[in-house]
């Protein structure tokens, strides 16, 4: 311990010694381990975010899944209660197994609604998750068994915080929820929030107490097989692994198809890690690419940083030869030598790491500054023990990248004739400055590997940007009009809905309004639709296709377009024939090369004749990038739904009008809330979030990378120029013009940039085709990437030469003759 504290102090001095050589190692690295850690931290904060239950590696959400005769196999859907009541009380998977029904509800307070996310759950909730109560108890099982009979409550620490004041005697206290009233039984701890897929509930009741809080098809499908509304919660078995229990509940849903083929045919059951749930499961794919790829970016830039000190310590390891050989001649082992030399490198990379945590903390506000709306609330950017340790970790990683090839170079037995020379420049081989060639075209490779990524997502952000959505969005708001909270009944509802969309299109400042079930982007129920003959016994033979429900005159409130047949009017009522209107990606799929004017549509679990009388555009339904999605479309007459969203087409921009309109909408009751309005644009900013995020990420890594490629080139050209300076003034003593030296040099240089330019447009080629589900409207060779940023490397490596031999230009050739 006590030689390495006398080789840390000798590494300081030396350090000190040489503040260039210093501070140009300390920002390469820090650049480069910087880049690396704010990637951990938001990797950390997607990937590895805690939750707040015990041993939350064996907690897992069940889903269901489609494969219906000739589509893809859909993924994580919910599963029908039925079922899942199959599973938790027939079925021996778990350990434990709670159904978990999301719904919404009103909660008063002080005299004042307050919307709330209301979960129904089983009694043993709580305990699957392995929790204790902050206050009060958990259910109790017979208050799990007689429906409506004890409607009793848990509380979320963040509502009790909120909205009771943190009151201590709240255990016992009455509630009302959606008008119905709740004894408070507990309160749940503060750190169980943010559960991966079903967020943060507010307050949970349990399962028995269905009938009185579920309303419209929640309420309809609750004993339906064949709907799917819920999703469950369960814990593995002790020792069993997930692999094995995954195949055996795959099993299980075997067995439910077998007794139930009608409502189950060709259903199965999956699950996934609560954990891995903070990113919706169908995203998770394109999320883990996203994030490898962020990963292989900033470990580039890493090696490029290393590569960059690791010439720097070649070329100062050239210059202290008459030292290592003193140290040699005095009877140091080459063993003590290397330890030596690699404490130099340790404290450089330490010193690095301290100022990249110093960067990891930055982070948040960085991200902040790039996201359109802030950092999403559940997700936790904070620089914590796991950061520290993953920049601590890799700043000895990159010690040994970086240090130990010089260390060895620097140690090597014949630097005894070191001790011959008369100064401490170096004799003038030129074998070590072969091996730093070798690492500039490493560098330059590397780095064009970095900007052709970035260029890929920068033209790739440019062309989501320029899709066409299918309806208006520079123009357009909506307003989310939530009848259930305030508990209308249905036809005083579809006045409202009528009088709110009429009033408000008759404002100055309105072009058109429309009402619709969703809102831009956003998903809707998905039925197993049938055409007309196919044998609906078994579900296989439809297609799971997203149905939405509209006012007469949406379509044309929403920008859309009706291409054929006619829009949904008046007289579609409940009591007239069922109707429908499709989109062209829906008339396609259903009959391809066919007119689906007055085709007939039948639906699982219904007895439902329903004739398309119109064909619309087909709109972006969840993502920018996805594949033409049938829709199919409902007169709200025909298929009520409670909670709609009314799209506001406005004259100029939608921002001024918005206040006007709602005001509009609340003055026809007061306690109505109005908790979601939004411009259609900033909806679209939110579904371009992760790919503006990721170009900006990679812009800002491509052109760090550029910057210390640029770095590595100039430092390997200026040491070359010194190293040739008496050959360049015999060259220019016989004869040679400036420009012939001045191209001599940049020749040599540039010679290395097209060795690692050529290199690196292979492997981003080959980057490119492996990341292309990631991108839009990108092919495998993109111009405008893979030349423009060739181009761009080309013009500032050319830069870093043209500097250096500028300088060999100038030599004076009798000083020249005269150099050592």
């Amino acid at each position: 311990m006590e030689t390495f504290l006398q080789d840390l102090k000798y590494a300081a001095r030396m350090l000190l010694k040489k503040p260039a050589f210093t501070l140009v190692a300390v920002l390469s690295l820090t650049l480069g381990i910087g880049a690396n850690s704010t990637i951990f931290t938001m990797t950390k904060a997607i990937f590895m975010q805690s939750i707040g239950v015990k041993d939350p590696s064996t907690v897992v959400i069940v889903f269901s899944s489609a494969n219906n005769r000739g589509a893809a196999q859909q993924q994580y859907l919910p599963i029908s209660y039925l079922n899942s009541r199959d599973i938790r009380e027939k079925s021996d998977v778990f350990a434990g197994a709670s159904v978990f029904i999301g719904s919404g509800a009103s909660l008063i307070v002080s005299g004042q609604q307050v919307g709330v996310f209301c979960p129904l759950v089983n009694w043993d909730f709580f305990e699957i998750m392995g929790i204790k109560p902050e206050l009060g108890r958990w259910f109790r099982p017979d208050e799990d068994d007689a429906p409506g009979a004890h409607p009793v409550a848990v509380l979320s620490h963040g509502l009790w915080k909120r909205q009771f004041g943190g009151d201590a005697n709240i255990v016992g206290q009455t509630i009302r929820l959606s008008g119905q009233p709740f004894s408070v039984i507990g309160v749940a701890p503060s750190d169980f929030h943010d559960l991966g897929l079903i967020g943060s509930p507010d307050v949970y009741i349990p399962i028995a107490m269905h009938g009185p809080m579920l309303t419209g098809v929640q309420k309809d499908w609750f004993d339906t097989r064949g709907a799917r509304m819920t999703l469950m919660l369960a814990r593995l078995k002790p020792g069993v692994s997930y692999r094995a229990t995954e195949s055996a509940l795959t099993n299980f849903g075997q067995v439910l198809q077998r007794e139930y083929p009608k409502d189950n045919g060709g259903r199965g059951i999956m699950m996934m890690r609560i954990a891995d749930t903070v990113i919706p499961p169908q995203q998770h794919g394109d999320w883990v690419r996203a994030g490898t790829l962020m990963g292989v970016i900033v470990g580039l830039v890493l090696l490029i940083a290393c590569a960059n000190v690791a010439n720097l310590l070649l070329a100062r390891g050239t210059q202290r030869q008459r030292e290592v050989a003193i140290r040699l001649s005095m009877g140091a082992s080459r063993t003590r030598l290397i330890r030596q030399l690699l404490t130099e490198s340790l404290l450089l990379g330490l010193i690095a790491g301290a100022f990249a945590v110093a960067c990891a903390f930055s982070t948040r506000s960085l991200i902040t500054k790039l996201l359109p709306n802030g950092l999403p609330n559940n997700l936790d950017f904070s620089v914590d023990g796991r950061v520290l340790v993953f920049t601590l970790g890799l700043s000895l990683i990159a010690t040994m990248l970086f240090g130990l090839m010089p260390a060895l170079q620097s140690s090597r037995k014949d630097r005894l004739a070191a001790l011959r020379d008369r100064t401490d420049i170096a004799s003038g081989s030129t074998r070590w400055y072969g091996l730093r060639g070798i690492l500039v075209m490493i560098q330059v490779a590397l780095s064009l590997i970095a900007l052709v990524g970035a260029g890929l997502f920068i033209h790739s952000l440019r062309n989501a940007q320029e899709i066409d959505t299918g309806f208006e969005v520079r123009h357009e708001f909506t307003v989310a009009l939530n009848t259930t909270a305030v508990r209308y009944p249905q036809p005083k509802a579809e006045q409202f809905f009528k009088d709110a969309e009429d009033r408000v299109r008759a404002m100055p400042m309105v072009a058109n309004a429309g009402i619709s079930d969703h809102a831009p982007f956003t998903q809707t129920i998905a039925r197993t639709t049938f055409t007309e003959g196919a044998d609906e016994s078994d579900p296989r033979n439809g297609r799971t296709i997203p149905i939405s429900v509209v006012q007469p005159g949406f379509f044309s409130a929403a920008g859309m377009t009706l291409l054929h047949g006619r829009d949904f009017t008046d007289s579609d009522t409940a009591q007239s024939a069922m109707v429908g209107v499709v989109n062209q990606a829906a008339a396609q799929v259903l009959w391809p090369n066919e007119d689906p004017l007055g085709k007939h549509l039948h639906f699982l679990l219904t007895t439902w004749d329903v004739n398309v009388i119109g064909v619309v555009n087909t709109v972006k339904y969840q993502t920018l990038g996805e594949a033409p999605q049938p829709i199919i479309y409902f007169a709200l007459k025909q298929q009520f739904m409670p909670n709609v969203f009314l799209w506001v087409r406005t004259r100029n921009d939608p921002k001024v009008a918005l206040p006007d309109v709602r005001a509009m909408i609340q003055s026809f009751d007061k306690s109505l809330q109005l908790n979601r309005v939004r411009p259609v644009s900033e909806d679209l900013d939110l579904s371009l979030a992760a790919p503006r995020l990721g170009a900006e990420l990679l812009g800002g890594f491509g052109l760090l990378a550029l910057l210390l490629a640029a770095m590595g080139t100039y430092g390997v050209m200026s040491y070359s120029v010194s190293q040739r300076t008496q050959e360049i003034g015999i060259r220019m003593a016989m004869g040679a013009q400036r420009r012939d030296v001045l191209g001599l040099i940049i020749a040599a240089g540039m010679a290395m940039v097209s060795v690692g330019i050529v290199a690196g447009l292979g492997v981003s080629m080959a980057s490119a085709w492996a990341m292309s589900s990631l991108l839009y409207g990108i092919g495998i060779f993109d111009v405008p990437s893979f030349l423009g940023m060739s181009a761009l490397l080309i013009a500032v490596a050319l830069l870093a030469c043209f500097i250096p031999a500028r300088r060999a230009a100038k030599v004076d050739p009798m000083v020249a003759l005269r150099y050592e």
